[in-house]
C-alpha cells in the first residue's frame, strides 16, 4: 500500500518515519513550524531497536564513526558502591551527538523525495486526514503522522490526549571536551540523594553529562551550569564540572504523556506525541525511530490505512508503554525517594539488577526488546 502522508513535526521522530515512508514508496511532506530544521540537545544513546532501522537506512555506519560504542554500563550509590556494573560488549549500543542523528536522518529522508514545507504552523488536522495550515493552506493525505512532541496538536484535535505536562523533576545536559579521567568505554551513573549524574563518552573527543535534579532545586537546575553546587554533591566530578564554560547546556523539565489510543481514522501519533517519558533509559528517540519503522512496515503488508494503524498500535504499544512506565518509575526512585532511607534504595536496585525475572525485563526494555526476544523494528 502506498499513498501520500503528511507528517506533522520535523525533529527525529518525523524525519524516521518520513524516511520510512518514503523508502517504501509513499509521497511525504513533512510540516515543521520552525524556519530550519534543526535539533537542539547533546548526546543520545541507539540501542539495538534503532539501529536496526538506521542500518536498513544506510545511516548507521558513518554516523557510529563519530560516536562512541559502549562496552559497560555502571550505577554507583551514595557511597560509592558500585551497585550495577553490566557487560554490554555483545550489544550494540552506541552514543553519537543528537544534531548528527537529526541531520543524518533528514538527509535520508530528502535522498528518498521526501518534501520540506518550513516556517508554518499546522492550525487544524482531522481523522478523515484533511490538514489546515495556519496560513489558510489546506492538505488532504491518506495518512496524517504527528510527530510535534509533548505539546502535540495532533494528538489534542485526534481526542486521543489522557494527560500531558511536566513532572517535578528535570535533567541539564552538556557536552564538555574529553579529558583523560572521563569514562572512554562506557557509561557511570552516581547516584547521591535527589541527584543523579550520568557520564558517558561521545567519539574520540567529547564526554557527555546529564546532571538530574529537582525542578524546585534552584542551583541544581540553574543555567549557567552551577558547577560550585554541582561539585559539593559530587566531588570526585569535580575536574568534569571544571570544564563546563557559561555558554553550555541545556534544560529541560521532564515531561510525561497519556494517551488513550494511538491513531483515530487515518491520524497516527509517533514519538514524544505518544510515550513522552523521563530519559532513564535512554529509549525515547529508540523508541521513535523503530516505531516509525514499524509504522511504515505495518503499512506496507497492510490493505488499507486504518487497518494497518489497528495492527500497528495492538503489536507495538505494549512494550512501548512498558519503557515508558519504567522510566516514570525510575524517576520517583531518583528524585523522590525518602533521604533516610537512601540505603534501601540501594538495596532496591541492587535487586532489580540481580533477581533473574527483573534483571531480564530491565535488559529487554533498555535495549527495547519485545517478549519475543527480538527487536521492536525486527
Amino acid at each position: 500500500m502506498h499513498g501520500k502522508a503528511h507528517i506533522v513535526g520535523g525533529g527525529i521522530a518525523g524525519m524516521a518515519v518520513a524516511a520510512c515512508l518514503a523508502d517504501r514508496g509513499w509521497k511525504v511532506v513533512v510540516h515543521e513550524r520552525a524556519s530550519e530544521l534543526r535539533e537542539v540537545g547533546a548526546g543520545i544513546y541507539l540501542k539495538e531497536n534503532s539501529v536496526r532501522v538506521l542500518d536498513s537506512l544506510g545511516c548507521i555506519e558513518s554516523l557510529v564513526k563519530r560516536g562512541s560504542r559502549l562496552k559497560r554500563s555502571e550505577i554507583r550509590d551514595g557511597a560509592g558502591r558500585i551497585l550495577l556494573s553490566r557487560d554490554i560488549s555483545s550489544e550494540r549500543v552506541y552514543t553519537v551527538l543528537r544534531e548528527e542523528l537529526h541531520r543524518w536522518l533528514a538527509d535520508a529522508a530528502s535522498r528518498r523525495g521526501v518534501q520540506f514545507e518550513l516556517g508554518v504552523a499546522i492550525h487544524h488536522v482531522s481523522p478523515d486526514g484533511v490538514l489546515v495550515t495556519e496560513t489558510g493552506n489546506r492538505y488532504r493525505a491518506d495518512l496524517v503522522v504527528g510527530a510535534d512532541g509533548l505539546g502535540s496538536v495532533v494528538r489534542k484535535q485526534a481526542g486521543l490526549e489522557v494527560s500531558a505536562g511536566s513532572l517535578p523533576n528535570g535533567s541539564t545536559r552538556i557536552l564538555v571536551p574529553r579529558s583523560n579521567g572521563d569514562p572512554a568505554e562506557g557509561s557511570i551513573e552516581y547516584w547521591r540523594g535527589h541527584k543523579r549524574v550520568m557520564v558517558v563518552p561521545v567519539g574520540r573527543n567529547i564526554t557527555y553529562f546529564c546532571a538530574s535534579s529537582r525542578e524546585d532545586d534552584t542551583r541544581g537546575v540553574r543555567l549557567p551550569f552551577d558547577a560550585d553546587y554541582w561539585t559539593a554533591c559530587f566531588p570526585e566530578l569535580a575536574d568534569l564540572f571544571s570544564r563546563v564554560t557559561p555558554d553550555l547546556g541545556v534544560h529541560h523539565a521532564h515531561g510525561l504523556v497519556r494517551v488513550s489510543g494511538w491513531y483515530r481514522g487515518r491520524l497516527a501519533i509517533v514519538g514524544d506525541s505518544v510515550h513522552g517519558q523521563p530519559p532513564n533509559l535512554g529509549q525515547g528517540a529508540g523508541m521513535a525511530i523503530s516505531n516509525g519503522y514499524a509504522l511504515a512496515e505495518t503499512l506496507e503488508q497492510a490493505g488499507d490505512v486504518e487497518s494497518a494503524l489497528s495492527a500497528w498500535q495492538k503489536n507495538y504499544r505494549t512494550i512501548t508503554e512498558q519503557i515508558q512506565s519504567w522510566s516514570k518509575n525510575w524517576d520517583y526512585f531518583v528524585h523522590r525517594w525518602p533521604g533516610r532511607l537512601e540505603f534501601l534504595r540501594s538495596k532496591v536496585i541492587l535487586g532489580l539488577a540481580t533477581v533473574p525475572v527483573t534483571r531480564r525485563h530491565w535488559g529487554r526494555l533498555y535495549r527495547g526488546i519485545d517478549d519475543r526476544g527480538t527487536s521492536i523494528a525486527a
